[in-house]
């Protein structure tokens, strides 16, 4: 408990204090793979990065899937910004050597109205956005090491105009020094944009690199599992998660959550305070998460997890 405390300490010491906008903010596209998905990875602040066996864990770290020994779905859901909705859903199949996933998630963001330059209505249009994965983890040394990876097929579409990528996360996932502990590491949407929207012009796309920590401390009063990311996205500032979920009772959890991201950086998810709380009963669990995005709003996530 005492080193697991230790490292999220110096997590946050190495976290940048100053809050000047980072001079690539605003310059990739596909802005909706920053959004995270699940609803208890949300309430946790985000910090994924050493969770293990979950099927959400395709969208954050790949090699968490590991641990998985039954077929399972997930099916995540949130009203998000403004008219904008957001799901995720995947399904996992483990083998004796490996788990599969196959993951979706998408982002609609309403219909909006078509005006001319002097702001005449000419009708309406709608946009969308989605991506596709195929994801792997497997075990390189016994259960000390297991490696992730996701390809990933994208597509966005403005109106009439329309963009697509490719995409590859990668992830590690290693078992840590003491026991309940696992580090973790991912990096995203390393890939290309095959066609742009319009003319040759071409956005890049948000890579994101997070170092996790993960611990189920022994000898507490109740069950509890710590979690702390530390991220580097090539948009934005440096930035830590800080998530914990406590075991209040049976099937029953409570998981309040941090993110310490960059003010400036609106269009991220896990902005500040985040909160939620899970209950599983035999093969299933409901997960809950609501976090704040004070004039914008506030958000809700629900997802569902079931084993098949």
């Amino acid at each position: 408990m005492r080193l697991s405390i230790t490292l999220i300490a110096l997590f946050m010491c190495s976290a940048p204090t100053a809050h000047a906008i980072n001079a690539n903010a605003g310059t990739t596209g596909f802005s909706f793979l920053k959004i995270g998905v699940g609803a208890r990875a949300m309430a946790l602040g985000g910090a994924y990065a050493a969770a293990t066996a979950d099927p959400e864990a395709a969208a954050w770290n790949p090699a968490g899937l590991w641990g998985i020994n039954k077929r399972m779905a997930s099916l995540s859901f949130n009203r998000y910004l403004v008219d904008s909705q957001a799901g995720f859903i995947s399904t996992t199949l483990p083998t004796p050597k490996r788990v599969w996933s196959i993951s979706a998630n998408y982002v609609t963001y309403g219909t909006m109205q078509r005006t001319d330059g002097e702001g005449t209505v000419l009708g309406s249009f709608s946009a969308a956005d989605m991506a596709a994965y195929l994801s792997l983890a497997q075990p390189v040394w016994q259960d000390w090491l297991t490696l992730g990876a996701s390809i990933k097929a994208i597509y966005s579409n403005i109106d009439k105009f329309s963009s697509d990528a490719y995409a590859l996360d990668l992830g590690l996932l290693i078992r840590g020094p003491l026991q309940g502990m696992h580090l973790g590491a991912s990096l995203s949407n390393l890939g290309f944009v095959r066609s742009a929207y319009v003319g040759e012009f071409k956005d890049s796309l948000p890579v994101h690199m997070r170092f996790g920590l993960s611990h189920r401390p022994a000898h507490m009063p109740v069950p509890m599992l710590l979690l702390a990311d530390f991220n580097l996205p090539n948009d934005s500032d440096p930035y830590l998660s800080l998530g914990l979920e406590v075991q209040v009772i049976g099937g029953l959890y409570v998981r309040p959550g941090y993110s310490l991201q960059q003010a400036g950086s609106a269009d991220e998810d896990a902005m500040g305070l985040s909160a939620g709380a899970g209950f599983a009963v035999k093969r299933y669990r409901l997960d809950y998460a609501y976090s704040s995005y004070a004039d914008l709003g506030d958000m809700h996530r629900v997802s569902i997890i079931g084993g098949f």
